[in-house]
């Protein structure tokens, strides 16, 4: 009895675990939103997007936390990879580990 509870409990995690995989992220700022601190921000790229008409660029980052922030991609911020490389817009990767620095307040 002690046994099927065990395997019971362990397939009801691996089923959970298997649906929560599939389920896209959620950015935790409206689309479209500017950050508004200075400072740094750590975590993995979501992804990355380019206005057609406007050129505007955006990247989606995520932190181990949970937390999914929305950063433009101009002047006032930098993305730096593992090895402090500042990276460019098209070098930027979904799933790799960036730190993201701010160096002035941004505003609209």
């Amino acid at each position: 009895m002690v046994k099927i509870l065990i395997v019971m409990t362990v397939l009801f995690c691996a089923a959970s675990a298997c649906f929560a995989a599939d389920q896209a992220p959620k950015a935790t700022e409206p689309i479209g939103a500017v950050i508004e601190t200075t400072g740094v921000f750590v975590g993995k790229i979501v992804g990355s997007t380019e206005q057609a008409l406007t050129g505007e660029k955006k990247v989606t980052v995520k932190s181990d936390t949970g937390e999914t922030m929305i950063f433009p991609f101009n002047e006032t911020v930098e993305f730096v990879d593992k090895t402090f490389n500042i990276l460019t817009f098209n070098q930027l990767k979904a799933g790799d580990d960036v730190t993201v620095k701010i160096k002035k307040a941004l505003s609209e």
